[in-house]
């Protein structure tokens, strides 16, 4: 019984450790200011604004007014390891689904050209 007790304890433990990396990542990404832009796109055959964010290293991009994905985005957030993609909100989720299978397909080439394309729309 202790061994169970033991084991039930550690994984208690391992999800509450991942719960705080998830969520620092996610606090981290809906504190920062996304207003650059929009640079208006397609991702998963569905319309998107890709906005740019102060950090000048990552997006957001959210979903148009016209598309069935209401009050979704998507962020790419640099990190050490070149970026990762969060999504978060409500609608059709074959929408997001496609939108977020066409963004996870991108290298980390493709992801900072869409900054670098974001954060020009500022000076436009």
């Amino acid at each position: 019984m202790n061994v169970l007790v033991r084991r039930l304890a550690y994984g208690g433990l391992l999800l509450a450790s991942i719960g705080v990396f998830a969520g620092s990542a996610c606090a981290t990404e809906s504190k920062m200011k996304c207003n650059i832009g929009p640079v208006p796109k397609q991702f998963g055959k569905s319309a998107w604004l890709v906005y740019g964010c102060e950090d000048s290293k990552s997006v957001r991009i959210v979903s148009a007014p016209s598309n069935k994905a209401v009050r979704f985005h998507f962020s790419f957030i640099a990190d050490e390891d070149g970026y990762s993609l969060h999504g978060e909100g409500q609608g059709d989720k074959r929408v997001t689904d496609a939108a977020y299978q066409e963004l996870n397909a991108m290298n980390e080439s493709a992801v900072a050209a869409l900054v670098s394309e974001a954060n020009a729309a500022s000076s436009k």
